[in-house]
């Protein structure tokens, strides 16, 4: 290992809407493991579970708050009158249950990927308004109106890096990856918001395959392929997924070791 990087391990979390429960039972994993991760760096649902994590809560505690909230329950919004749904309740939630004002404030340092709509770009905030970046990254394009910050309309960061290892890979001697968001077959997409959710979903999954490889422990739950996006009635099941496959993950490298 290299003596000179400033973290000794990071965390990267990919986007993947509802199935967003999964990372917080591979985070517990990683705990009773004996691996705390030092720096975060997430997206979209990963954002959301990111800035949770780097605020100091437990995934226990995260867990039960976005499982009361429905924050993942997507479907639960209204549209307004443009015809997209508005994320300004995840702005809320995000100002009402983590009392930092700047990324700069939480806990762990943090990064945030969004898509910066206007300049056509990728961008990685460490810094900056919590309760905007956070959904910013988390907007999922078509479905969600875009946020805007300094004047600048954004979306969802996975639309340009839905595994966002970039900003934290030189600066960590380690770093696991958590992909919540598997590729396969799926039955009649009965609604706009399921139809929307797939074609992001498919239009993603390309950068994050490359982006993969420079993670030193991957974990891919799998079976998150049998959830959807946008529904978060099966978070038991989630959470219990992600953290299965992180402790065998983990408890292999041990053996190994």
């Amino acid at each position: 290992m290299s003596q000179d990087k400033k973290y000794k391990l990071g965390l990267v979390l990919s986007g993947g809407g509802a199935r967003g429960f999964a990372h917080l039972g591979a985070i517990q994993a990683m705990h009773e493991n004996g691996l705390y991760p030092e720096v975060i760096s997430g997206v979209s649902a990963g954002a959301i579970v990111g800035a949770f994590y780097a605020y100091g809560m437990s995934p226990e505690d995260t867990f039960d708050l976005l499982k009361e909230k429905g924050i993942f329950e997507y479907s639960k919004l209204k549209f307004p009158f443009n015809g997209l749904l508005s994320i300004s309740g995840l702005e809320e939630e995000i100002k009402n249950n983590i009392p930092c004002a700047d990324i700069k404030d939480l806990e762990k340092p943090a990064f945030f990927a969004a898509t910066n709509l206007n300049k056509g770009r990728i961008e990685y905030f460490n810094k900056g308004e919590l309760c905007k970046i956070v959904p910013a990254s988390a907007c999922i394009p078509i479905l969600f109106s875009p946020v805007e910050i300094d004047g600048q309309q954004y979306v969802d960061g996975g639309t340009f890096d839905n595994f966002p290892v970039k900003p934290i890979r030189e600066d960590c001697e380690k770093i696991i990856g958590v992909n919540i968001s598997p590729v396969n077959e799926v039955g009649k997409l009965d609604s706009m918001g399921k139809i929307a959710a797939r074609v992001f979903q498919l239009s993603v999954n390309a950068t994050a395959h490359n982006n993969q490889q420079h993670c030193d422990i991957l974990i891919a739950p799998k079976g998150l392929e049998k959830f959807g996006m946008l529904d978060s009635s099966l978070a038991d099941d989630l959470y219990k997924i992600g953290y299965e496959a992180a402790n065998k993950e983990l408890k292999k490298l041990s053996l190994e070791d």
